[in-house]
């Protein structure tokens, strides 16, 4: 057997697909190589952004909070309608066999962990998806730029570039160890139980979407707690309020 959690209360169904999964890309894979390049690219290019802007008005950052709440909200629905559902436009069955058959069955709401680096795979997007999300940008970052000024563009592919980043980060969040850090810092614990909860098959195709902050599941009633938008941010590990 390789590399396992110490105990779990994983099924043996669960545990014999991490087994087979992990024989599958054992030998040639990297995990911390993996996590490097994503992040790699996505300084790099956010350093590229930043070098472009010149002289930015007050105005101009508005396009910040109006990009955050779009990426929020498409992150709820490439989850919901995509990861989740099988699609058959380019691209969309892969998504969903890599998400809804292999993530979500390498990792349940009995065992959220990794075990080692290896099982990064099962979790970050590979490391072209970033390349791909940035080029699809360019075309509403065109239209920005020829509405408004060069400055909102390149702020429009900065914050959409640190959306991307945020999201693999606070999701490798939900599956480390748990620890005093992640256990209080604001918003990362929220997103764990948030998370986990998800990962119930019962629920995961419902309940519980976003990745990052989970504004668009309390404005659609998709998330499995009831309280207000500032409650459903900061409601951390508590289940006091599940519906």
């Amino acid at each position: 057997m390789l590399n396992e959690v110490n105990t779990s209360t994983m099924t043996s169904k669960q545990r014999s697909f991490r087994d087979k999964y992990r024989n599958q890309v054992q030998g040639w894979y990297n995990g911390l190589l993996h996590v490097s390049i994503i992040y790699a690219t996505g300084f790099l290019l956010l350093a590229y952004f930043f070098l472009n802007l010149n002289n930015v008005v007050f105005i101009e950052y508005s396009i910040i909070p109006i990009t955050f709440l779009f990426c929020n909200f498409f992150e709820w629905l490439l989850h919901k309608e995509v990861m989740h559902k099988p699609r058959n436009f380019p691209g969309a069955r892969a998504i969903y066999t890599r998400h809804t058959l292999q993530h979500h069955q390498f990792f349940t709401e009995k065992e959220m962990r990794f075990a080692s680096a290896n099982d990064y795979r099962v979790t970050f997007f590979p490391p072209y998806a970033l390349i791909v999300f940035s080029i699809i940008g360019i075309l509403p970052a065109g239209i920005l730029y020829f509405i408004f000024t060069s400055n909102v563009a390149w702020l429009f592919l900065i914050t959409t570039t640190s959306m991307y980043l945020i999201y693999e980060t606070m999701h490798y969040c939900c599956h480390i160890e748990d620890n005093f850090l992640v256990r209080n810092f604001p918003f990362i614990n929220t997103l764990r139980r948030h998370h986990m909860a998800h990962h119930d098959q019962k629920i995961m195709v419902k309940k519980n979407m976003n990745l990052t902050f989970p504004i668009a599941d309390w404005f659609f009633n998709t998330s499995d707690v009831k309280r207000s938008l500032l409650g459903t941010l900061l409601n951390g590990y508590s289940k006091k309020y599940i519906k």
